[in-house]
């Protein structure tokens, strides 16, 4: 499961804990851990979802930190530096034997910034034959089928992030997939169910119904992937302005 909680959940935090305690993940990865670092937080937002190994990754600027939460013991589990957020890079052993997950939280600027970033993502895992990666993305991808009539409606923000010269950018998924990797909602066809933003609009970038949160998962994981699911229900729209996605790999 991956969910950006938006700014380290604020009041909302127990909206949150209650949607992930619903899906029960094995394997969380949390975008925004924002104040995470204090007070025992990271601790005790563990033992409330029930996942006992944790381990948090500063971000490079400002505070939008990302944190990773497992039911399975990390054999390994470090930061990926440097980046404008943050990563994290874990190995679990499973009844699948060692898989290498990623979570990610990407720049929120330019494609390019965010293509170099996926590079340095992508070559911390290549020398694990069974890969997730998963997280905030903040990019796009034409499996979609944006319609480029919209960008005439998007603001400066969204000009920035998703375009160039009035066109759209879809480089580092691209990218992601020419690498190997299997992008789970589009093996279920759920790649139109956009991942933001919620009723909870607070990113004037992801003004848009979009998909910007993604799992990605090696080709030797395919035929163990049962479900994509993006969860969107009355507790979801008000806990973050992302929803959360969940996939479930059968061990």
């Amino acid at each position: 499961m991956v969910y950006n909680i938006l700014n380290g959940g604020e009041d909302r935090l127990n909206l949150i804990m209650g949607v992930i305690k619903t899906e029960h993940p094995d394997f969380l990865v949390v975008n925004e851990t924002n104040g995470f670092e204090k007070n025992d937080k990271l601790n005790q937002f563990s033992k409330e979802i029930n996942l006992s190994h944790f381990k948090l990754s500063l971000s490079g600027e400002y505070d939008y930190h990302t944190a990773v939460f497992s039911k399975y013991p990390f054999k390994e589990a470090r930061e990926i530096k440097p980046l404008r957020n943050a990563g994290i890079i874990a190995v679990i052993e499973t009844e699948l034997g060692e898989i290498s997950i990623v979570g990610a939280h990407l720049s929120p600027y330019r494609e390019d910034a965010r293509l170099l970033e996926i590079d340095l993502i992508i070559d911390q895992q290549k020398q694990y034959p069974n890969k997730i990666l998963m997280g905030d993305m903040n990019s796009l991808s034409d499996a979609d089928e944006y319609n480029e009539e919209i960008i005439k409606g998007f603001n400066n923000a969204q000009l920035e992030k998703f375009t160039t010269d009035g066109k759209f950018r879809f480089n580092v998924i691209n990218k992601i997939n020419s690498l190997g990797y299997m992008d789970t909602a589009v093996v279920f066809g759920k790649q139109k169910i956009p991942t933001v933003p919620t009723k909870v609009k607070q990113d004037e970038a992801h003004l848009t119904d979009m998909r910007v949160d993604y799992v990605f998962i090696s080709g030797s994981l395919k035929d163990r992937l049962k479900s994509y699911s993006v969860i969107n229900n009355n507790l979801t729209e008000k806990a973050s302005d992302h929803y959360p996605v969940v996939i479930k790999l059968e061990l």
